[in-house]
């Protein structure tokens, strides 16, 4: 019988969980971090999408203070204490940062992810999130650091909060064109391609610094990342990195008792 892996992950607007029997995703779940962080609102999210057997549980955050509620309503849940994947606990990879315990939790998932389904590979991993997070990972298993720049919902909400008459855009589909004939399609404009010339350029001065004249893989994760599906930002689409990435941290530590 397959071994039940429960996943979790703790973003600063979102959460995302799913269940891996074996190797495979069999269920999914993506919901506002907001009724996570009411009380018992995290208990309430897992009983209402999950159900049956769960061998083994894992879980990162970058919302400290969610942290060991999220740990306590997944033991109450299912009756399994989950690991929490930290970035100074036994994970595998080395962290080339200046002060290692800087590096968010949910960027070494993705390349604890990356890793797993990238073997043996110079990869940077473009994460669309609340931020958009890029980080290169070499092929010896070393994260070599990356940048970090206000995600997609960040700059449309920042345009209308810090000015006086231009309005709040919702990020939506690739604009028709880049020449916006109104504010708000000028917005629309400035937003997306904005940021994914940013992304561009970001990764190929961090492939270039990271890796030299190597081949690297991009990897494009997070929420926003369909969203620019059709501008060649990258090489592989793995929406679900962050969760393979918890699994192959659960799969790893089983392997080392």
């Amino acid at each position: 019988m397959p071994t039940r892996t429960f996943v979790l992950s703790l973003g600063n607007s979102s959460l995302k969980a799913g269940v891996f029997s074996g190797g495979r995703l069999v269920r999914r779940l993506q919901a506002p971090v907001a009724g996570a962080a009411r009380p018992g609102g995290m208990g309430r999210i897992l009983g209402a999408r999950f159900k049956g057997r769960v061998d083994r549980a894992v879980l990162c955050s970058v919302v400290p203070a969610l942290t060991g509620p999220a740990a306590r309503a997944v033991k109450l849940a299912f009756g399994v204490a989950p690991r929490i994947l930290a970035v100074d606990g036994p994970h595998g990879l080395k962290i080339a940062y200046t002060r290692p315990r800087e590096l968010g939790a949910d960027r070494l998932a993705a390349a604890l992810g990356a890793r797993d389904l990238f073997p043996n590979r110079n990869i940077v991993v473009v994460d669309f999130g609340t931020a958009t997070t890029v980080t290169a990972l070499g092929r010896r298993g070393a994260i070599l650091g990356g940048a970090i720049l206000p995600g997609l919902g960040l700059w449309a909400g920042m345009l209308a909060e810090r000015t006086a008459q231009l309005p709040r855009v919702e990020p939506g589909r690739r604009p028709r064109a880049a020449l916006g004939r109104s504010t708000a399609d000028a917005l629309r404009s400035g937003i997306f391609h904005g940021h994914a010339g940013a992304v561009r350029e970001l990764v190929h001065r961090i492939s270039r610094e990271a890796f030299g004249a190597a081949r690297s893989l991009v990897v494009g994760t997070g929420g926003h990342a369909g969203r620019f599906l059709g501008e060649k930002l990258f090489d592989r689409h793995e929406p679900d990195l962050v969760l393979r990435g918890l699994l192959a941290y659960a799969q790893a530590a089983d392997d080392r008792r």
